[in-house]
Formats: structure tokens, C-alpha cells, sequence
């Protein structure tokens, strides 16, 4: 667990009592690969928090399905959304390879939050990563041709080299075969 622990002492600025306390709230979760964490239409009652593995984060238009995010070990996450109003998810939450994750449901963490400031602070800055990720992304697709967002997640993620070209091609918002395009342009 020293992969989560370092990344909850980083983000929450607490003490060695105050991490203890959050870690001592967590239920470890063996997620098999394909296994679901949240599924559309689920109320998300939980924070995640990844120790190792991966899970992809996307929903379903039609028959296609795009990549909102790919949690990876160290992060932490939960449908926003869905948590704070709960209402039913329109994202699912899937493994992509066998993952070891911790949890938290709601009723332990609003708990938490009101005696361990440190938790408090974890939880602000999680929210604060997501929204500048969230802001990266929106700009990124609104001013960056599709050549120049495959160049930023090939120097910001370690993605392409572990997880299927159509999870990159959807999260960077282009087809399969424009990705196979911006792949050989730029050998």
C-alpha cells in the first residue's frame, strides 16, 4: 500500500496519525479484470483510491463508447456527479487489467471529513487535480488539432504502450483509423 499511502501523505499534508486514521477507513477491493466498480445508471457511493492496476472510466452514445479517464495506481476518483447529488451515473468504471483498490462509501467519509482535517484537504485536492485535468482536456479539444492532443498524452501518460488503441483514440476524440494516420506520420 505504500504506492497509495506516499500519494494520500502527498495530497492531504497530514501527519503520520492523520494518514493512519484515513487508511484505517479503507476496505481493499481485488478488482479481476472486466470486473465493474460502477456501472451507468448506479448511484456512485464511493471514493476509489487505486494501489495498483488501472480502470478506464467511459460511457456509451450509440453503439460507440468513449474514454473519459484512466485511473492508474496512486490516483484517487469518484463520479462527482453522481456522489455528491446521488443520482444514477452516466459512466462506468471497469478494470482493464486486475487492479487492487480501496474504498471509502459516502457515510464513512462524510464522517471522516468532520474530525480529520487532513482528509478534508485530500479531498479538496482531489477535487482541484480533477478540475484542472477537466480544464486541460476542454481547451485541448477546443484548440488543439488532433495531432497535438495524441502528442500530449504520448509525453504526459504512459497509455499508449499499455492499453488498446481504441482507448486512445476515443479519450483524445478521434476514430481508430485517424489514430493509425497520427501514429504513422509521426515515425
Amino acid at each position: 500500500m505504500q504506492i497509495l499511502k506516499d500519494e494520500i501523505l502527498k495530497l492531504s499534508l497530514g501527519d503520520t496519525e492523520q494518514v493512519a486514521e484515513i487508511i484505517d477507513n479503507l476496505k481493499e477491493l481485488d478488482v479481476k479484470k472486466g470486473d465493474f466498480l460502477l456501472k451507468a445508471g448506479q448511484v456512485c457511493k464511493q471514493y476509489f483510491f487505486i494501489e495498483h492496476g488501472s480502470i478506464r472510466l467511459y460511457y456509451y452514445k450509440g453503439d460507440n463508447d468513449y474514454t473519459v479517464w484512466i485511473g492508474t495506481a496512486g490516483q484517487i476518483f469518484t463520479d462527482l456527479e453522481s456522489y455528491l447529488n446521488q443520482s444514477e451515473s452516466r459512466i462506468n468504471f471497469e478494470a482493464i487489467e486486475n487492479s487492487k483498490v480501496y474504498t471509502i462509501n459516502k457515510a464513512d467519509s462524510d464522517k471522516l471529513a468532520l474530525k480529520n482535517n487532513a482528509y478534508n484537504t485530500l479531498l479538496r485536492r482531489t477535487v482541484e487535480i480533477s478540475f484542472v485535468n477537466l480544464s486541460r482536456n476542454v481547451i485541448s479539444f477546443q484548440s488543439e488539432e488532433a495531432l497535438e492532443r495524441y502528442e500530449r498524452i504520448e509525453k504526459e501518460k504512459n497509455w499508449l504502450a499499455q492499453y488498446p488503441l481504441r482507448y486512445i483514440s476515443s479519450f483524445i476524440g478521434v476514430t481508430q483509423s485517424s489514430l493509425s494516420r497520427l501514429r504513422a506520420k509521426k515515425k
